[in-house]
């Protein structure tokens, strides 16, 4: 018969070993279901929200870039009102006052929008007559189109982007004449310097702005 475990026999040493090892199972027990407890009363940690804060100061009018923002995360689970969460649509912006380094960026702070902050890099936003007002219908922003002057001749400027389109609201009745003040329908265009050269080059005999004729091309 084999001999059997020191700590299973009948000697006092063996029952004290027992007894040690009744109580570190014990105690294990206890830790466990301590920790257990603990984890089923202690509260999640409590909720964040992304934001874009201002990484340096800032002063007014500057072109926001990378390095000058950073993403924050502030306590609650709904983020401030007029708050942005992500660098990106931050970028290329520029704000209309002084911005403190760590203060949340707001789209309130911002410079609104114009046609010509979507101009590609090397090209300028340039504003055009339209010939024929009716073909707005067919142009929007984003679109790319063939400019062609209205007195005829070559393509002015090939596959060029459209930044935005504008008429001009209609007459009523009641309404005043047409003064020499008065504008017609207009694209934004952004166009490399050359092709405004080309454009502007064929300026009409009496004098006034050239008008050009857009075909969608994409």
């Amino acid at each position: 018969m084999p001999p059997r475990p020191a700590f299973l026999g009948p000697s006092r040493r063996a029952r004290w070993r027992r007894r040690v090892l009744r109580r570190a199972v014990a105690g294990a027990s206890v830790a466990t279901a301590a920790l257990l407890l603990v984890g089923v009363v202690r509260p999640p940690p409590p909720a964040t929200s992304p934001v874009v804060v201002a990484a340096r100061a800032l002063e007014a009018g500057a072109l926001l870039e990378p390095t000058d923002l950073r993403v924050d995360r502030v306590p609650g689970s709904s983020p401030p009102p007029a708050s942005v969460a992500r660098l990106g649509p931050l970028i290329g912006r520029r704000v209309g006052s002084a911005v403190v380094a760590g203060e949340t960026l707001t789209t309130t702070r911002l410079v609104p929008r114009s046609p010509a902050d979507g101009a590609p890099r090397g090209t300028v936003a340039a504003r055009l007559l339209v010939a024929d007002g009716r073909s707005l219908d067919l142009v929007s922003a984003g679109r790319r189109v063939t400019v062609y002057a209205d007195t005829g001749g070559p393509a002015l400027a090939h596959d060029v982007l459209v930044l935005g389109t504008d008429t001009p609201e209609p007459m009523s009745f009641a309404g005043s004449f047409p003064g020499p003040g008065d504008v017609g329908a207009g694209i934004v265009l952004a166009l490399e310097p050359t092709e405004l050269d080309r454009v502007f080059a064929g300026q009409r005999p009496e004098g006034g702005p050239p008008r050009v004729l857009t075909v969608v091309t994409g």
